[in-house]
């Protein structure tokens, strides 16, 4: 029982430490506002060239991760995509979060809300 409960406890505070560290440094654009289904939109975040991954998801349940690229020439990382217009996507407001993961330190993040038309 007393393994049972340490693995546990282990596993929830696992699970916390991949929040990450929300950064005031990054800063996150999504253009156009507000978002339109069926439409492209362009996610950009001021990342550091040297992370090893930068993961967008759309808090709501089930959300994809959103792959974001580096573009060296602008110095910042991007997503590029359509919201599938479906009945599954509900037009509201949504908070979206991207991850930063560099090496040898904790996950940081940045998130804002925006608009699904």
């Amino acid at each position: 029982m007393k393994k049972f409960i340490a693995l546990l406890s282990l596993a929830l505070f696992t699970g916390c430490a991949s929040i990450g560290v929300r950064d005031g440094s990054l800063a996150l654009q999504i253009t156009p506002q507000p978002v339109l289904r069926g439409r492209p939109a362009l996610a950009e975040v001021n990342a550091s060239l040297g992370a090893e991954k930068v993961i967008g998801t759309i808090q709501v349940f089930g959300s994809p991760q959103l792959e974001f690229r580096k573009d060296d020439h602008k110095g910042l990382w991007y997503f590029y995509g359509t919201i599938p217009f479906s009945p599954w996507v509900k037009p509201g407001n949504y908070r979206v979060r991207v991850m930063v993961y560099e090496p040898h330190q904790p996950p940081h993040y940045t998130e804002m809300k925006v608009e699904l038309k």
